[in-house]
């Protein structure tokens, strides 16, 4: 298997059980990819990488809508990514 990275599964068990339901998924990445959720888990969420994929996919439903509103209408592709860049809070100063 010459040339191929290392795959490492992410598997975190939960040590206390949650409030509600909730599912336990894992995924296969190398180790820069697995190694950048962990910080960033540990920097702004405590180090709990649930939390850390819960936000993210807040984020991806809220992109989602915002697409689904951007979409059909006479925007440009200028326009949006200006827009976008402004939500982020990236826009320029007039």
């Amino acid at each position: 298997m010459a040339g191929r990275g290392a795959c490492v599964i992410i598997d975190k068990t939960m040590k206390k059980q949650r409030s509600g339901s909730t599912a336990t998924f894992s995924t296969s990445v190398d180790r820069e990819t697995q190694r950048i959720p962990e910080e960033e888990a540990a920097r702004s969420y405590g180090g709990n990488v649930s939390a850390l994929v819960a936000a993210f996919a807040k984020e991806a439903k809220l992109q989602a809508a915002l697409d689904g509103l951007l979409q059909g209408t006479s925007v440009t592709d200028a326009e949006r990514a200006a827009f976008l860049d402004e939500v982020d809070g990236k826009s320029k100063r007039r």
